[in-house]
């Protein structure tokens, strides 16, 4: 059996008479396509394939068949039916039968293809309509628009950096912490925050916080919602960050990046390794708030809680 990488983005090949395999391995990935014409002179075709999207969306599998060596895809490729057309899902040894005897009788060639084609309907993410870039206390926040929210692309970084053992209180002035004791770090994975301070000590779900007029803390059903549109972890986390089965993709265009947890500070752990998310909702016992966790190693997207008298997290602002 050979295989041949083409170029295009959609497509993997199936030559039945031949047994010519042609793969595509770009996402979404069809891969280990078999086929078999029965042998009880029904000339039912059986075809076997598995695939994946890495962002673990519902896929359209579409199906063609060519006469002439893959010039043209007009040969009839109707009667089929199984693991094709709309809602399928990541999985292996998905089966499509061809009524190939009923469709086109009398009829053989040798150069037959069969093509089948993923299509996970992927548009690269964009700007929030008419508002592509938010200025706020003297920074540039960049917008991404997410099924129907409209998310800043970057943590928050605002406030004046704490050194040492100092603790981020209620007295007028927004207080962050950096990793290191380093604005750089703040510039470029944004504060970590207490989530009183991010919530500017009000106990509102909702509530805009620190974030700039016209948008708010995100609540756990904003994160809700946000997993619905990308289940898989990789898909918020920017290109580069996590390795292995974490490798992020950032197909959903939120940029995450693994800017560690405060806990207690001055200690800061987990940079490069993971991040958290604060919400706004407080889940119960008025100290434990909902977030999103993201590890380098996993493409889990987890939402759990975090206690919010110790725990210094990011800050993701969302629009009102």
């Amino acid at each position: 059996m050979k295989i041949l990488t083409h170029t295009k983005r959609v497509i993997t090949m199936v030559v039945i008479m031949s047994g010519l395999l042609f793969a595509q391995n770009t996402a979404p990935v069809v891969t280990n396509v078999d086929f078999n014409m029965r042998n009880d002179g029904s000339k039912m075709v059986d075809i076997t394939y598995d695939v994946n999207d890495v962002d673990g969306q519902a896929m359209t599998i579409t199906i063609a068949a060519s006469s002439d060596g893959g010039t043209t895809w007009s040969l009839p490729i109707t009667q089929v039916t199984g693991a094709v057309g709309s809602g399928i899902t990541n999985g292996t040894g998905k089966t499509i039968v061809w009524n190939a005897g009923g469709e086109i009788p009398n009829f053989y060639s040798a150069t037959v293809q069969i093509r089948i084609s993923a299509d996970d309907n992927y548009v690269p993410p964009q700007p929030c309509p008419g508002i592509p870039t938010v200025t706020y206390a003297g920074k540039t926040y960049n917008t991404v628009q997410i099924g129907s929210q409209c998310w800043l692309k970057e943590n928050l970084n605002v406030g004046k950096m704490i050194h040492g053992s100092g603790f981020q209180q209620n007295n007028g002035i927004i207080e962050k912490f950096c990793f290191d004791e380093d604005s750089l770090n703040c510039d470029t994975y944004g504060g970590l925050y207490i989530w009183r301070e991010a919530m500017q000590y009000s106990t509102v779900e909702g509530a805009q916080g620190i974030c700039p007029t016209g948008w708010h803390i995100p609540t756990k059903t904003d994160f809700d919602i946000l997993k619905i549109n990308y289940s898989n972890g990789n898909s918020l986390k920017e290109v580069g960050q996590g390795s292995g089965a974490g490798a992020g993709t950032n197909t959903s265009g939120f940029s995450a990046l693994m800017g560690g947890v405060g806990i207690k500070y001055p200690t800061i752990y987990y940079v490069g390794d993971r991040t958290r998310f604060y919400s706004s909702t407080i889940l119960w016992s008025d100290q434990w708030a909902g977030v999103i966790e993201l590890k380098s190693e996993s493409n889990l997207f987890q939402i759990s809680s975090e206690n919010i008298l110790i725990s210094y997290l990011s800050i993701r602002c969302i629009k009102d």
